[in-house]
């Protein structure tokens, strides 16, 4: 049945593309209602909240995939490399410069990646900057990487807004920076004093003062520490890091907005042109609900998560999977029980109030206790174990003699556990003495059960498919090749393997590849996201054209499943 038009009350079927909320006859009716019907439109307010600050709060019901949001930047720039040597990234369009490159920028004689790079005469990205950048003594400072060393560029871009941008420098500077937090008796004070504040004053803004009282007009208004240091604040609590065709850092007017949650509701997605953001919820949000980010690694664990949100972000998290020892059922954070005398007891060690940093963490089966000081000295030293093999270029055997040393002291769905089982899976399989024609049956076997174990961890954490979409497109596509090798396996040896067990995993690739198109629908601009697409689909055209040329019907409808007409059931 067709909706009514919002103008003129005629049957109509065109919806407002952004709430689908209200439907107009025509483009022209649409138009003439946009303007009362704008303010209706967006799907959330700010809000005010006494512990969260200023945060996005849902005004109605959103699904699912409903699009909450769109934007461009304020201000972006490229996400600075801290290292002495290796690329850097282009000042004009952010991509990285690999190779030996002896481009530079004719204004400020800076690396770029091409002279006619387009980012380079924009004035709303190189090209404002390119004169204050060009005051430099080259002489003065120490190579190439010294200013990307430096971690200043996006700063400068901020303190560029003043002139060019006055409205959108009044709404950076509106953001909260914690400065009471990062006063000059702190770490982070004493560091980007150097690293940025002096910086930009001693090479680039005293020649520029120079230079004003000369011709008498002033480029920048305020340049002083006390506002560099406002803005450095601002860009770490504020900014987002964005890796697809170049690494950078951008500032959002709304999205900033955006509380954290371990449970998100929203995942967003960025164009490659301008960086514009598209917010999406990913759970079903209710009228009245805060609408959520997360500002740090889904696959933590409770600990470290907290740990890093204090010292990142300034508050402690007190969400739903935070408050929970089990973190919603995944035992994420969850140890091993060792028991008395040496002998372990079978137990599960969780902690009995994970937002209390003086917790203890007790036995679900014994009487033994351990403090959280003695769990972080324990859970940090395993994983510095583990970044360091990870490091190693390791080989199978490598993580798999790690991972029975640590499922001495971890529960099997531990957060590190979890790393060294999805770094296996993709191991099984692809090195050499593990390729499809070299791994065993049982190692398939351990392959597909592992895939499925770190699925359900994964769902548990992730049910909306916010944070971690590559993590649990790359199970899904080692599970169905785990499976997919072990049916070709099967299928050579005669009918008389194609048994039940067959079509259940035939059935599992199907799903499994069914379900990577909806899990990988976000990720298409991403380098990740494009590689696994590749390979899905062709993956998916090898068993569409398997199940054809064998007459396989696996559908939900057919009462059991049948190969070249004939029914198996068992």
């Amino acid at each position: 049945m067709s909706e009514k038009c919002e103008i003129c009350g005629e049957p109509s079927e065109l919806k407002c593309s952004a709430c689908k909320s209200v439907s107009y006859c025509g483009k022209e009716h649409q138009k003439q209602g946009w303007k009362d019907h704008k303010i209706l439109c967006k799907p959330y307010e700010i809000q005010t909240d006494p512990v969260y600050g200023k945060c996005l709060v849902a005004t109605r019901d959103i699904k699912p995939g409903d699009i909450i949001l769109s934007e461009l930047p304020l201000v972006y720039g490229p996400r600075p490399h801290m290292v002495e040597e290796g690329p850097v990234p282009c000042p004009g369009c952010c991509r990285l410069i690999i190779g030996e490159q002896s481009a530079r920028c004719e204004g400020c004689d800076f690396p770029i990646c091409h002279p006619d790079c387009s980012g380079l005469k924009d004035m709303d990205r190189h090209g404002h900057e390119c004169v204050i950048l060009g005051l430099r003594d080259v002489k003065a400072l120490n190579g190439l990487h010294d200013f990307y060393r430096q971690d200043a560029l996006l700063a400068l871009r901020c303190l560029l807004l003043q002139n060019r941008h006055p409205k959108k420098y009044a709404q950076l500077m509106n953001m909260e920076g914690h400065m009471e937090k990062r006063g000059s008796n702190t770490e982070i004070y004493s560091a980007i004093e150097e690293r940025i504040v002096n910086y930009l004053h001693e090479n680039f803004f005293h020649p520029m003062t120079i230079l004003e009282g000369r011709s008498g007009k002033k480029v920048l208004n305020d340049i002083s520490k006390e506002t560099i240091h406002k803005i450095c604040g601002i860009i770490d609590i504020n900014a987002l890091e964005i890796n697809q065709n170049a690494e950078i850092t951008a500032i959002y007017p709304t999205v900033y907005l955006l509380e954290h949650n371990c449970l998100p509701n929203t995942t967003h997605v960025f164009d490659n042109d301008g960086y514009k953001i598209t917010l999406k919820a990913t759970l079903p949000i209710k009228a009245g609900d805060h609408i959520t980010t997360m500002y740090t690694h889904c696959l933590w664990g409770t600990q470290a998560r907290r740990e890093h949100l204090r010292e990142t972000k300034y508050f402690d998290c007190q969400c739903q999977r935070c408050k929970d020892p089990t973190e919603l059922g995944s035992y994420l954070s969850a140890l091993k029980c060792l028991g008395t005398d040496g002998e372990p007891c079978g137990g599960t060690q969780l902690p009995i109030n994970p937002v209390d940093d003086k917790t203890e963490w007790t036995c679900d089966s014994c009487s033994v206790k351990l403090t959280n000081e003695e769990v972080g000295f324990l859970v940090n030293g395993i994983g510095e174990e583990v970044d360091h093999v990870q490091l190693t270029n390791p080989t199978v055997k490598d993580l798999e003699a790690l991972l029975t040393k640590m499922n001495t002291f971890l529960h099997p769905n531990h957060y590190h556990v979890y790393a060294v089982k999805h770094s296996l899976i993709q191991l099984y399989g692809y090195q050499q003495g593990y390729t499809p024609t070299q791994i065993t049956d049982d190692c398939l076997v351990r392959k597909a059960t592992m895939c499925r174990e770190l699925l359900d961890i994964t769902n548990k954490i992730d049910p909306g498919n916010a944070r971690l979409a590559v993590y649990r497109a790359v199970l899904l596509h080692e599970l169905y090749l785990a499976d997919w090798i072990t049916i070709k396996r099967k299928w050579d040896l005669g009918i008389k393997a194609k048994v039940k067990s067959v079509l259940m995993m035939l059935n599992e690739c199907k799903n499994c590849l069914t379900q990577l198109q909806e899990v990988l629908k976000n990720e298409k601009n991403t380098p990740a996201g494009d590689k696994l697409i590749n390979l899905v689909e062709n993956s998916k055209k090898e068993f569409n054209k398997f199940i054809e040329r064998n007459k396989i019907d696996l559908s939900s409808q057919h009462n059991g499943n049948t190969i070249n007409g004939t029914d198996i059931e068992k």
